[in-house]
């Protein structure tokens, strides 16, 4: 990435936009949310059975203006998809 392409996308806001992270309470999905929240998106996103990292994923996620909902839901079930919706 150039310097210029790097200026760019430090600069990247998503206010007033919602981003749906599935998994987002460990690894990459948690990356997704920190970054999503840092462009300061609305977020939610689900964990499955990882209910103290989510917590962990939402309070470091205060530090940013919008709003970051976790659910608990498992995606392979019509009705948990929907509640995350």
């Amino acid at each position: 990435m150039s310097r210029k392409q790097s200026s760019v996308a430090m600069h990247l806001t998503l206010e007033n936009q919602v981003a749906v992270i599935t998994g987002g309470s460990r690894g990459i999905g948690a990356a997704s949310v920190a970054a999503f929240a840092e462009a300061r998106a609305r977020i939610v996103f689900n964990y499955r059975t990882a209910e103290r990292e989510a917590k962990a994923v939402v309070h470091h996620s205060r530090a940013y203006p919008g709003p970051v909902i976790a659910v608990r839901a498992e995606l392979s079930k019509m009705a948990d998809a929907k509640q995350l919706i």
